[in-house]
């Protein structure tokens, strides 16, 4: 059921990088809430990948 992690991985990248493709960058409450959000989306699923240790 790894799939639907890569598709949340993929949400929480373009969240990070939005600002810029869709020309929002110049509000900077805007800028620092999807990076901040679209880091923290991603670190956790990445966090998700790493298997649990026995």
């Amino acid at each position: 059921m790894h799939w639907n992690y890569w598709i949340v991985f993929g949400l929480g990248i373009w969240i990070l990088v939005s600002p810029w493709v869709l020309g929002f960058s110049s509000y900077n409450l805007a800028l620092w809430s999807n990076i901040f959000s679209g880091c923290l989306i991603s670190l956790f699923i990445l966090w998700n990948f790493i298997p649990p240790e026995e």
